[in-house]
């Protein structure tokens, strides 16, 4: 039987196939080929939201578990006013650049006062801290199960340590692929996945 894998995480790790079927597989779909993939990741969601997917999930019923992380900068709101209705970014959180974008398009928008927070009075520093303090929940969650893999799009040097942790920052983002990155480079990285569960699982 093949093994059970759980994917928890942001847009990196989320199946977008439910939103976009014409562009070719991401790696979390390309890890279908050898598992039983559940994939609870929510494109554009925070750190708190990473750790509500794993709290979700009878963790006992999986061979192995994957967890993307993402920035810290993102804003934490239950109603994303724009992306609710979208089936890829439905639980969305705030992020700069993407309310920004949308503000210079739409002078009326409501998102003008997330906008004015994020330049006004956004606290980095305390970001990073809850990131922090989530990252070790995360952490505290996962520590009785050894097959986890860490990863992530974004520069993470500055951050928690996960043992186990492959980090993804060498490819550029395009926007015309998917999990924000060419049909190539989605095949590197789900090759390099699979060579960590193969070591992970020995």
């Amino acid at each position: 039987m093949a093994k059970k894998i759980l994917i928890c995480g942001d847009s990196f790790a989320a199946d977008w196939t439910v939103k976009y079927q014409n562009r070719g597989l991401g790696w979390p779909n390309l890890l279908k080929k050898n598992y039983l993939v559940t994939n609870v990741a929510q494109a554009g969601c925070g750190e708190y939201k990473i750790y509500k997917q794993i709290e979700s999930q009878d963790l006992s019923q999986y061979d192995f578990i994957i967890v993307s992380h993402t920035s810290p900068y993102r804003l934490h709101t239950n109603f994303h006013p724009i992306h609710y209705k979208d089936t890829l970014h439905k639980n969305s959180d705030f992020i700069y650049k993407d309310v920004k974008e949308r503000v210079k398009t739409n002078k009326e928008s409501e998102l003008i006062s997330i906008v004015n927070y994020f330049e006004q009075y956004f606290d980095i520093d305390y970001a990073k801290f809850v990131h922090m303090l989530v990252c070790k929940e995360i952490e505290n969650k996962l520590k009785n199960f050894s097959n986890v893999l860490h990863i992530t799009p974004f520069s993470w040097k500055d951050f928690f340590s996960f043992d186990n942790m492959l980090t993804i920052e060498d490819f550029p983002f395009v926007t015309d692929g998917l999990n924000h990155y060419s049909i190539e480079h989605n095949n590197i990285i789900y090759n390099k996945i699979l060579e960590r569960i193969l070591k992970i699982n020995g």
